[in-house]
């Protein structure tokens, strides 16, 4: 008599939770528009920061070594290379399905 009680017991734990998960995968469904939203300006705001970083880094370079414009381009080209690799594996990373 034990066992079956046990198994009801499981059964209806199962059951809750698989209810439980529906209900979250709903929620997540409504949400994703935003968190679209919020991925995309997440990706921009990397990009542009990955660009003013090299940019400031360069500069400060150019600035201490008297060679203005050499670091300046140099490393605002490679600021920019950084900030779209990093944009390409966030879209690839959220085309997998990992938010």
């Amino acid at each position: 008599m034990k066992k079956s009680n046990d198994i009801a017991k499981l059964e209806e734990r199962i059951s809750a939770f698989k209810k439980n998960k529906e209900a979250q995968e709903q929620r997540d469904a409504q949400m994703s528009p935003s968190s679209n939203a919020a991925k995309g300006f997440q990706m921009s705001v990397e990009l542009v920061s990955a660009i003013a970083v090299g940019a400031a880094i360069g500069y400060f370079l150019d600035d201490m070594f008297d060679t203005f414009p050499v670091f300046l381009c140099i490393l605002t080209v490679l600021g920019g290379a950084a900030g779209v690799l990093n944009m390409y594996r966030t879209a690839k990373e959220q085309e997998k399905g990992g938010n």
